[in-house]
């Protein structure tokens, strides 16, 4: 099996309508694939990540990869929801797409603002990120 192939197989999956899709890889990793319509991640959007986060996990950290589009906003709830244990309560570490200079600014501005305390980091691609999300596994 090549190393893209283990990345694409997956185990499970859960889909919240006109938000995201969260795909659950037998690796161990789960992909948030936001809706192509969704604009703004709300503080209601991030408590269905964690409720998906616990389905797969029963309970357990898991690794999460999260990939990003032009045009998304974190409404000022969510983004403070992220930095508290509860938000954080299920991943393991956080490995987030950034494909341009503006959001990778935005990204490590909101580190340092909000902080988070798990293992947090950007990626140009998914096999970079994935390859450093099973690090922490």
């Amino acid at each position: 099996m090549t190393e893209t192939n283990h990345f694409e197989t997956l185990a499970d999956e859960i889909i919240y309508e006109g938000q995201f899709k969260a795909l659950f890889h037998q690796n161990g990793i789960v992909e948030l694939v936001w809706d192509k319509d969704i604009r703004i991640i709300t503080l209601q959007v991030l408590e269905n990540v964690k409720e998906a986060l616990y389905q797969f996990g029963q309970g357990k950290r898991m690794p999460v990869y999260v990939a990003t589009f032009a045009f998304m906003e974190v409404s000022e709830d969510a983004k403070q929801f992220t930095a508290t244990p509860e938000a954080q309560q299920y991943t393991l570490a956080n490995a987030v797409q950034i494909d341009n200079l503006a959001k990778k600014i935005m990204y490590n501005f909101f580190l340092k603002f909000y902080g988070l305390t798990i293992p947090s980091k950007a990626f140009k691609n998914k096999a970079e990120a994935f390859k450093w999300l099973l690090s922490h596994t």
